[in-house]
């Protein structure tokens, strides 16, 4: 995370009592920031409240983030900024500790609890999911609760508030990923069309794809390619592509001709 500043709240898991998080912070930029390489020692979770922003990853290509939608960065993948820079968006986010040094202490969880999340979130690709109404809540709550913190109310009912927002907003963010595990092929190819829509000016390539829909690229190899010609209709997804630039572009030279009057 970068540099705390007025518009950066950040405090450490240790400081409120809850060793389970590194760092848990909020983010209001008023300009785009750069966010060169780097990686974590933990998971990291990012949620976006507005706006929208990407980052790179070394390994798994190009991630996009619309407002409502969260990300999970897993322990040690590097990645960044899209081109080093983040554009202005609200975000609110922590990193866990390694998940050998995970804590149950003042957390609403068991050490059974723990090294579940830690082996489900631990197995997973970086991966983008939409928030449900209740994560929304949660995540506003906590970017509140930070300010509220970094101004001065340290006591222990606004410590004892963030260890359970934190907590709870870990419950529904992993029921989430795991619900978007079992998402069906038309949901997928509703998703991949969705995006290569959206990007068809960009050269988009396959891992940026499969890591957008949180589809690994080697595990269930035989699964993807199906979802994959659903979501493509058989074309390949360069060829969709194109056809989404095509039709794009015949849409604005529509737009641009200037109509024939009757005489």
């Amino acid at each position: 995370m970068p540099r705390p500043t007025d518009n950066h709240q950040q405090i450490s898991g240790r400081e409120i009592g809850l060793p389970l998080v590194a760092v848990v912070g909020s983010i209001r930029p008023r300009s785009a920031q750069r966010i060169a390489w780097h990686s974590h020692e933990g998971l990291e979770l990012i949620f976006l409240i507005d706006v929208g922003t990407a980052y790179q990853f070394q390994e798994h290509g190009m991630l996009s983030l619309n407002g409502g939608q969260f990300l999970l960065v897993p322990a040690g993948a590097p990645h960044r900024g899209k081109q080093d820079i983040r554009m202005p968006s609200t975000l609110c986010g922590f990193v866990f500790q390694s998940l050998g040094k995970l804590s149950v202490k003042n957390s609403i969880f068991t050490a059974s609890d723990l090294r579940r999340l830690g082996k489900e979130m631990g197995a997973s690709p970086p991966a983008v999911r939409s928030m449900s109404r209740d994560l929304r809540k949660l995540v506003t709550r906590l970017a509140e609760l930070l300010q509220q913190y970094k101004q001065g109310d340290t006591s222990a009912e606004i410590k004892a508030s963030l260890r359970a927002m934190i907590c709870l907003i870990v419950v529904e963010a992993s029921r989430l990923l795991k619900s978007r595990q079992k998402a069906d092929a038309t949901q997928v190819a509703a998703a991949a069309q969705a995006f290569l829509r959206a990007h068809h000016a960009d050269p988009v390539q396959i891992p940026d794809l499969a890591a957008h829909l949180g589809l690994s690229r080697e595990a269930d190899s035989a699964s993807n390619l199906l979802r994959m010609q659903a979501a493509f209709r058989k074309r390949t997804p360069s060829e969709f592509g194109n056809r989404c630039a095509a039709n794009s572009n015949r849409s604005s030279a529509s737009r641009c001709r200037p109509s024939q009057s009757s005489s």
